[in-house]
């Protein structure tokens, strides 16, 4: 993973103010547009490691912070750690193309950085504030499921379905149910979420870089995607965990949640392999892109049932090598 081109002289002219008002943008997107913040998080870090890695350090840190300062209206305390991600993201892709490192090990490092960031942040506001961040934002979580299904909010949409009041109530009442449980399932989705954070991050920052000659090696095709095999334990666990015959109430429920977790880790991995064996397949009969189309279309529309399948797909590509 190389970057021979450091002192290219596009990256030495580019306008700090135009790279800290992108940075802004970014970080703005990913407070305030909902649906779309995942995606100012993923460009959060560009700006600063263009510059960081054209040699413009002091450039990189200064964007990284004056683009944070906008977040001490919500929290002062998220000022340095947006800063403090956004640097050390630069300085990850620095180190990583110094020294030639891999494409898997730079995502880890970025993934690391998030998680570490994030963990500094829980302590610091727990610290400051004398509170359990985590129990604050269980009770917030809780609260929030109350007032969403609480009876005078649902009063008015009673109405729209043919079901008698004692029916609706019982679906709420699962409704309920299912929620409180997902709030066990919340570190699975968070460690998929970083995860995928990262790897996207990884792909729009070779994209920019490419576009300045700096000899960044893109992802393969894939066609060839693929991870070691060893981390198929980790989604077989999370089944045997969930599948277990019933012991006593409380025992099960763990069980649950530690496999439900797992499962939630390693399913969208999965997922993206069975794609990719899809699409190997589709190369190798050498299928006509309509064809393709049509196969993806079908899957979407039976998504639930070809979510299943697809996963599966991508776990029995290890032993059988569909591609």
């Amino acid at each position: 993973m190389s970057f021979d081109n450091s002192a290219n002289t596009k990256i030495k002219r580019l306008n700090l103010a135009l790279l800290v008002l992108l940075t802004l943008l970014s970080l703005a997107i990913a407070v305030f547009v909902p649906f779309f913040g995942i995606a100012g998080v993923i460009f959060l870090p560009v700006s600063a490691t263009l510059l960081v890695l054209s040699g413009r350090i002091r450039d990189g840190v200064i964007c990284a912070v004056i683009s944070s300062v906008i977040l001490i209206f919500l929290d002062y305390l998220l000022v340095p750690a947006a800063a403090l991600l956004i640097i050390g993201i630069s300085f990850i892709y620095r180190s990583s193309m110094i020294k030639e490192k891999g494409r898997l090990f730079t995502i880890s490092c970025i993934f690391l950085a998030f998680f570490g960031v994030l963990l500094l942040y829980v302590i610091t506001y727990s610290a400051i504030y004398g509170v359990n961040y985590i129990n604050e934002f269980i009770n917030y979580y809780n609260s929030y499921i109350d007032q969403v299904l609480s009876r005078e909010f649902l009063t008015g949409y009673a109405g729209l379905f043919s079901l008698e009041q004692s029916q609706f109530e019982v679906i709420v009442e699962q409704a309920r149910d299912i929620l409180e449980f997902m709030l066990y399932i919340i570190p699975g989705i968070l460690i998929s979420l970083v995860a995928f954070i990262s790897f996207m991050n990884h792909v729009a920052t070779n994209a920019v870089l490419k576009r300045y000659n700096t000899g960044i090696k893109g992802l393969p095709s894939l066609r060839y995607w693929d991870t070691p095999w060893y981390l198929c334990w980790g989604m077989i666990l999370g089944l045997v965990l969930i599948v277990i015959p019933p012991g006593s109430q409380s025992i099960n429920k763990v069980l649950d949640i530690a496999g439900l977790n797992l499962v939630a880790v390693f399913a969208p991995l999965y997922l993206i392999l069975g794609i990719a064996v899809i699409w190997g397949l589709m190369e190798k009969f050498k299928l006509p892109l309509l064809w393709r189309v049509v196969i993806f279309v079908m899957l979407g529309l039976f998504f639930n049932f070809a979510l299943i399948i697809v996963v599966f797909l991508g776990l029995m590509d290890i032993w059988v090598n569909f591609r």
